[in-house]
């Protein structure tokens, strides 16, 4: 059986200022229903997680059907009117997991299983930030050629279908084999895009020579050219010292004006923030092109690069996430 692996594609959108604000009333429709279905999830977990099917127990508990006249929670009904069905269920598969995690997280604090002993035991917090998912054919629907998708968005007194322009798209779902996934709704910053995931399965790539990359503290990047047998035919160091002087120069001049305020205002050096991060892309963008170049001199079929979803730079807590966005781009541009 092939393996599967799944990549997100992020497609924008351009809605007009009138779609926009429907949008964006979708998600804050979609949150509310979210936290108030928490609490119902929490207070009736015990029976929740031992019934046959936790998704029918919880749509028991404030769905009213033929079969189900009276549940228990008529909130539901009357605060969120004509909420769809499939984000209905999306949100109860959403709440299910997150109470899941939460009292995973409890129960093991209360074993006595924590990182201090005095550690203080985990919230619930209800007010997560989660983004609705689209069921393609009942809440999104594509257009042949992919420009547009109508959506299925909260006006603020019903919900209604709304066809919204997609400015771009990526080619995952124009690949052979690719299964096309539920995307979900982001709205944020004034903008808003699908996050669309694909279920894709690769060919295994065979060949005898591979280019494996390691990424460095004090070197950004160290790529070796390893034959069949095992034996390194060549290896080559990448370091953007300039650029890397550049960037720190600019996170320098955050500091010291750090230090000249006590509060630091909403925005504060967004503009030496976007210097250094656009640094970063630079010599994201660089670097990559420099490490495929180099495997394609010495015939390399292969580029193996290693797994940075859980390493987390110790530093400053800006100066560490600039760092880490740098390798996490570094990284997406020889992987994608």
């Amino acid at each position: 059986m092939t393996n599967s692996i799944v990549r997100t594609d992020r497609w924008q959108l351009n809605p007009t200022p009138e779609q926009h604000e429907f949008l964006e009333a979708t998600v804050n429709e979609y949150r509310a229903f979210c936290k108030a279905l928490s609490y119902v999830v929490m207070g009736h977990w015990t029976e929740i997680a031992l019934a046959a099917s936790r998704c029918a127990a919880v749509e028991k508990l404030i769905h009213k059907t033929s079969s189900n006249p009276n549940p228990k929670y008529q909130y539901f009904q009357k605060r969120f009117y004509k909420f769809p069905s499939y984000l209905r269920r999306a949100a109860i598969e959403f709440v299910l997991g997150q109470v899941s995690s939460f009292l995973t997280r409890y129960y093991d604090w209360q074993s006595g299983n924590r990182k201090r002993r005095d550690a203080l035991p985990p919230r619930f917090n209800p007010e997560a930030g989660c983004y609705p998912a689209l069921y393609r054919g009942q809440c999104i629907k594509f257009s042949d050629d992919f420009g547009s998708a109508q959506i299925k968005v909260w006006n603020g007194s019903d919900w209604v279908w709304t066809n919204v322009q997609i400015m771009r798209v990526r080619e995952r779902h124009l690949l052979a084999l690719s299964i096309g996934l539920s995307p979900s709704l982001i709205v944020r910053d004034g903008k808003a895009h699908l996050s669309v995931p694909f279920k894709l399965h690769p060919k295994k790539l065979t060949g005898d020579v591979v280019c494996a990359v390691d990424v460095g503290i004090n070197t950004t990047a160290t790529a070796t050219i390893v034959g069949s047998d095992g034996t390194v035919i060549s290896r080559k160091f990448f370091h953007r010292g300039g650029d890397i002087d550049r960037r720190d120069k600019v996170l320098g001049q955050i500091r010291r004006k750090a230090k000249l305020t006590k509060k630091l205002h909403k925005g504060f050096c967004k503009g030496l923030y976007r210097r250094a991060r656009g640094i970063n892309h630079n010599m994201a963008q660089h670097i990559s092109k420099e490490i495929v170049q180099f495997a394609s001199q010495h015939g390399a079929s292969v580029i193996v690069f290693e797994n940075l979803k859980d390493w987390k730079p110790k530093a400053g807590k800006k100066r560490s996430t600039l760092k880490q966005r740098f390798h996490g781009w570094l990284h997406r541009l020889l992987v994608d």
